[in-house]
């Protein structure tokens, strides 16, 4: 057992390759065998990077062996590099706290090749931190074809190289790229010598590495910040609408739409939910609420640093027992309740406000909290008060829209109890104020915040913290944290790294930008709104989180997702693996209601569906989705359901173009499908059911089969996702609808992979 996931890849390979021969399916005079593996590796843990590659642990019989350790208590780094006795060649080490020359140091060891002339092993001892200088990571020789580049997949330099070159300059994208060589989709820390690889083949086929948004827009986030934000006349550039006819084209996706939504939230602080911005607002966003599994919302009161009164602890258990929610607490000293459908949010949040919650924006790239330690205010070795400092930084910078989440925390003291430098900023309290870190954060990739101010009072770090975060607002890419941000940036004038310069920007003011910053930071703070106040209270914002446009009748959440109780709370029961039943679901590949009787059912108003997004209706006991395409200037109808859980979302997914190709994206995992056709668009394996839409005197009206025929194949009830086994949905179409006895067979055969 290696532990690790190429040893795996490897010994898979090994026995499928037995397997065939022994079944015939592949003979072969050579079989191979596992003979071991490369067990280097490198990892992050707890934010401290370690690695080891080649012979690290010499076996005692082991004569050519001569170590140099490195061990710096300091800065907590420690490396153990193995030479042979001649100091000629490296044979293998430890590296722990300082990892990043890892690629190099692992190809020198196991190309079995002499140390480059002029190299001693005194050089190669000291980490890239140690050398002066910016600490960025060192680069591996990238130029050997046969070198190792990714090792959880076992792909060298030159089959990376060779499949971009065969993508070509317009196919070869990252995310292409990954897909198709596997190179950095196991750990991911290849991931950044991935991209010099595919920067540098691109540019040798006349081509580079794009950092556009998306097709439509060709510009990367900061690009198409900067012409917004500098437009002089701002009513040009203050919808999507005239932001895509002047700086793009087609009619966006699921990329672009909320990159300007996000865009256009942190300059003008309008409601995210209004007529013109919910067509940009992605999964959450557009319900103000976390989707969870099975398309249920979860609920996530502000409660600045983490305080909440009796009252409102009362309100919380009320709310959690009539609408029959799980209930957690939080990492960020908060209440979350879980299982809420859609249209009961309103209904929730109205019952919360009036006990004083306001919107906790889990569901948002905003401030989450400001965690905090109870401080002096009742700890005896406070020397401040953070609850207090907490909840003042929460409730100013409460609901400001950011590129990313972001977190943050207070401790009262050096022993740094609410954790404030894993945080994008925090603050840990000292006899004379408060030291300010910024740039940090937990997650896949953990991050040390660095220090940016000492010993600041609190208007200070409030000053400071207002230039920081617009500052990052203003100029880091689309989804990018703090801190990978924060690494980006150029190194201060004393060589003192990416920090030195936020200092100089920031406290100094060496870009002239405080102005700005400072403005712009006010104006977010005077014009905040909580925003499910702002929809509890108008009922035409109220109306869209109603379940279906064309009826008052609700769909029970418990009729779509069986719930299943665990230590006394109910909770869904688990997806079924990709592949398994219930998971997957396919289009029937023949036209099943070609014999149908037809008619023209009318669901509605055209004002009952607002422009360029989806709304659900109801017909009989299946769900459907209507799409105003506006753009366009043309209607969709499809199936609510999305194929790949069964989870009836489609309706919530944001609409645009791929190629041309009027599209819809599914809220759950970005699954997308043609409005025209129902097909998986690009390379989307999974279809799904359309029907015909015609616009009459302002009605909006479906060309439909009889609904007992339409519930056979996309009924509620027999798509419910549950832990027991699948219902047979083809089967029941088959005694429903009279198919001709030639396609019977294939129904039959459909039988089995139809849920």
């Amino acid at each position: 057992i290696y532990g690790l996931i190429a040893p795996g890849y490897t010994m898979a390979g090994v026995c499928s390759k037995v397997v065939a021969n022994d079944l015939g399916i592949l003979p072969s005079d050579d079989l191979p065998a596992f003979k071991g593996a490369d067990m280097s590796t490198k990892l992050k843990l707890l934010g401290c990077d370690v690695a080891s590659f080649g012979v690290n642990q010499p076996k005692p019989d082991d004569t050519d062996v001569q170590e140099l350790v490195w061990n710096d208590p300091f800065l907590g780094v420690y490396r153990k590099l193995i030479f042979n006795k001649a100091g000629t060649m490296l044979r293998g080490g430890i590296l722990v706290g300082d990892a990043s020359d890892y690629e190099v140091l692992h190809n020198l060891a196991m190309s079995g090749d002499e140390l480059p002339e002029g190299t001693s092993p005194s050089m190669l001892l000291p980490p890239p931190s140690a050398r002066g200088g910016e600490l960025e990571e060192a680069s591996a020789d990238l130029s050997d074809p046969n070198a190792q580049i990714c090792s959880c997949n076992d792909v060298s330099i030159g089959q990376l190289q060779a499949k971009i070159r065969e993508l070509g300059v317009d196919g070869a994208t990252l995310p292409e790229v990954k897909k198709c060589s596997k190179a950095g989709t196991g750990c991911g820390g290849c991931e950044p010598q991935v991209k010099k690889v595919l920067a540098a083949e691109l540019e040798a086929m006349g081509g580079s590495l794009s950092n556009n948004i998306c097709e439509h827009f060709d510009y990367s986030r900061q690009e198409l910040m900067a012409l917004i934000r500098t437009e002089q006349d701002p009513t040009k550039v203050d919808t999507f609408e005239k932001i895509l006819a002047k700086h793009g084209h087609g009619d966006g996706c699921e990329l672009c739409k909320p990159a300007v939504g996000s865009i256009l939230a942190s300059l003008q602080n309008k409601v995210v939910v209004s007529p013109e911005m919910i067509e940009l607002q992605d999964t959450n966003d557009r319900a103000l609420a976390n989707m969870q599994r099975g398309g249920t919302y979860s609920v996530v009161p502000r409660m600045p640093a983490g305080e909440c009164t009796p009252e409102q602890l009362i309100r919380l258990g009320e709310v959690a027992k009539k609408y029959n929610l799980y209930s957690k607490i939080t990492g960020g000293q908060r209440v979350d309740l879980f299982g809420a459908a859609k249209h009961e949010l309103p209904e929730i949040w109205e019952a919360l406000g009036e006990v004083g919650f306001e919107s906790g924006h889990a569901y948002g790239k905003a401030l989450r909290t400001v965690k905090s330690c109870v401080g002096s205010t009742w700890c005896r070795y406070g020397v401040q008060e953070s609850v207090s400092f907490a909840a003042r930084v929460e409730n100013r910078y409460k609901g400001i829209r950011s590129p990313h989440k972001m977190k943050s925390a207070v401790s009262g003291c050096a022993r740094e109890c609410a954790e404030a430098q894993s945080k994008d900023f925090g603050m840990i309290a000292t006899e004379n104020g408060y030291n300010l870190y910024v740039g940090g954060n937990g997650g896949t990739n953990p991050v040390h915040a660095q220090l940016l101010a000492t010993d600041i009072d609190e208007d200070t770090v409030i000053k400071y913290l207002d230039r920081y975060i617009m500052y990052y607002i203003l100029t880091a890419d689309k989804l990018e944290r703090t801190a990978v941000w924060q690494q980006k940036l150029p190194s201060g004038k004393s060589g003192g790294g990416p920090i030195e310069h936020l200092r100089e920007v920031i406290i100094e003011d060496s870009l002239g930008i405080c102005d700005e910053l400072d403005r712009r930071m006010e104006y977010l703070v005077d014009t905040y709104h909580d925003e499910w106040a702002e929809v509890v209270k108008n009922p035409e914002l109220r109306k869209q989180f109603q379940q279906f446009a064309n009826t008052d009748e609700n769909i029970d959440k418990q009729d779509m997702l069986e719930f299943i109780d665990m230590r006394g709370q109910l909770r869904p029961a688990d997806w079924p693996k990709d592949g398994e039943p219930q998971t997957n679901w396919q289009a029937p590949a023949i036209d099943i209601f070609a014999k149908s009787e037809k008619s023209w059912i009318e669901v509605g108003s055209t004002s009952d569906f607002l422009p360029n997004i989806g709304t659900p209706i109801k017909y009989g006991d299946t769900q459907l989705a209507i799409f105003n395409n506006e753009n366009r200037g043309e209607w969709y109808c499809t199936q609510n359901m999305c194929p790949h859980k069964q989870a009836f979302v489609l309706s919530q997914g944001i609409i645009g173009d791929k190629e041309g190709i009027p599209k819809v994206a599914c809220p759950l995992h970005k699954k997308q499908f043609s409005l025209e056709t129902g097909e998986g668009v690009g390379d989307e394996e999974l279809n799904i059911l359309t029907f015909p839409v015609k616009i009459e005197s302002g009605k909006v009206l479906v060309e439909l089969p009889a609904m007992p025929e339409l519930d056979a194949i996309l009924g509620t009830h027999g798509l419910r996702v549950q832990k027991s086994d699948c219902v047979d949905i083809a089967g029941d179409a088959i005694k429903t609808i009279k198919i001709p006895s030639s396609q019977n067979a294939f129904m039959k055969n459909t039988t089995a992979v139809a849920n």
